[in-house]
């Protein structure tokens, strides 16, 4: 393969100036020309076929936010589903569809993922969620926990379109190459810090965190145009520049990437976006203006374009799909002590004190909360390229622990995927009990798993199952692993 200069040896995360930008978008444009011409003298990649569709699931004003909860009163950017279909001669096929939403419960993935088995004969579906704060939940079909009425509405329509993007994505696969690619870039950091005077981790930006600073790219090529026909692409971090104030629906920067992708390959490219285990990385700056979340989108959308330069033909003419399921469990409930002092505190608020009593009535019948179910997905393209897949909102240590340790030249990895059940920290952070933050702390911290049903998060040794599942999937290590790609 063709070794190509880079267009600026200094383009980092940011834009320098506008001639940089130009000279930029016209290297690219070349770049894309001759590789055209060099697909067309690569091996036919028969055995793979592809298809890409999009539907808006915007919804209209009054629905309600879901996060800070508030009702919108109008529309920043539209909202969209987003698919890319991959089958291969021997019968395997997979749907990745991305959302444009904040999240949904297993019980509404599993209803969805048999309505597209049912209707569109798709085995294995992949429902990634960008987790943006400005938008809705997706709920099961005629659900009743709503606020209004035209929420089971639009959730009802949401859910048709869904089924109907992948039903057009079927209809759309044609003949394609298979390209991936990464690039540098930093759209969050790390939000868990400590509190030297009493150890208790706070939220706030840490930069010297770790976080997963790069964008992972797989663009299905046309073999009968050249072009580009789809591009998949993921970065791990919470959507929540968009300012909780606003009452404007919005994709925050995955949409705003997204957008400035296709300015560059053609409107007909149908991007999708997969959020990746950003579970403790905030996009930044947090909470900040709409505008800021464009311009951190833009971000994102040039480095992945960067990526897409850069990328390299995937030589597999067939990929496989593994899947494992199994429980982690849930941490032990605070003792009765510190459990009354918390009720005498939060006396004056109902909502936690709903909570506190469900924690009380476990206690007095000596149970224990739920375990989650931890769903995990590989699809791989022989050692060339894996994408790996897990529900809930995994800490950023996960995806580097598969970027180091899976036998593939490149991977890819969502979380967010299939189903919802709280934040999944590592054993460190699980660790520090009670002073583990929002995200791992047990109670006095109220954090997002106080308000599922499983009152707390995982228990300290769930980092090992997640692990051990995911390795599972993947081929072993009697092979000689290929290459990692290059930093």
């Amino acid at each position: 393969m063709f070794a190509l200069a880079r267009p600026d040896p200094n383009w980092n995360h940011g834009i320098s100036s506008s001639e940089t930008i130009m000279n930029a978008r016209s290297f690219l444009f070349l770049h894309l020309s001759l590789c055209t011409a060099l697909l067309a003298l690569l091996p036919s990649q028969g055995g793979i076929r592809a298809g890409a569709a999009e539907r808006e699931i915007t919804p209209a004003a009054g629905l309600e936010i879901q996060h800070y909860f508030r009702k919108s009163i109008g529309v920043r950017d539209p909202l969209f589903a987003r698919c890319l279909y991959l089958e291969d001669e021997a019968g395997n096929a997979v749907a990745i569809v991305g959302l444009d939403l904040i999240m949904a419960s297993f019980e509404t993935c599993d209803q969805l993922r048999a309505e597209i088995r049912e209707k569109c004969g798709v085995t294995h579906t992949l429902l990634n969620f960008s987790h943006t704060h400005a938008s809705a939940a997706l709920g099961p079909r005629g659900r009743t926990r709503i606020s209004n009425d035209s929420d089971s509405e639009w959730n009802d329509r949401t859910l048709d379109a869904i089924i109907a993007v992948v039903e057009e994505a079927m209809k759309q696969a044609e003949p394609v190459s298979l390209r991936a690619g990464r690039a540098g870039v930093q759209v969050g950091f790390n939000r868990r810090l400590v509190n030297a005077d009493n150890g208790h981790v706070f939220m706030g930006v840490n930069r010297k965190g770790p976080s997963v600073p790069w964008v992972n790219v797989l663009v299905a090529d046309s073999t009968r145009t050249g072009k580009p026909l789809a591009v998949l692409f993921e970065h791990a971090a919470h959507p929540v520049i968009v300012p909780h104030t606003s009452k404007l629906t919005s994709a925050d920067f995955p949409g705003a990437a997204g957008k400035r992708i296709r300015e560059t390959l053609g409107k007909d490219v149908i991007t999708v976006f997969g959020q990746g285990c950003g579970g403790n990385i905030n996009g930044f700056p947090l909470r900040s203006t709409h505008g800021k979340a464009e311009e951190a989108g833009h971000r994102l959308g040039e480095a992945a374009l960067k990526a897409i330069e850069t990328s390299e033909p995937i030589k597999a003419t067939g990929f496989t799909i593994k899947s494992a399921t199994v429980k982690l469990p849930s941490a032990p409930l605070p003792g009765r002590e510190l459990l009354a002092e918390m009720m005498d505190l939060q006396k004056d608020k109902p909502g936690r004190m709903k909570q506190l009593r469900r924690i009380e009535d476990l206690l007095k019948r000596g149970e224990k909360p739920p375990a989650r179910r931890f769903d995990a997905h590989a699809v791989m393209f022989g050692r060339e390229w894996c994408l790996t897949t897990m529900p809930h909102e995994m800490f950023c240590q996960y995806e580097l622990w598969i970027d180091k340790e899976a036998p593939f030249r490149r991977t890819m990895t969502f979380a967010f995927t299939n189903g919802y059940q709280g934040y999944i920290a590592v054993d460190e952070a699980l660790a520090l009990g009670s002073k583990g933050g929002y995200e791992a702390g047990r109670l006095p911290n109220w954090g997002g798993q106080v308000y599922t049903e499983h009152l707390g998060p995982p228990a300290v040794g769930t980092e090992k199952i997640v692990k051990d599942t995911l390795a599972s999937l993947w081929p072993r290590e009697a092979e000689k692993s290929p290459p990692k790609q290059p930093e």
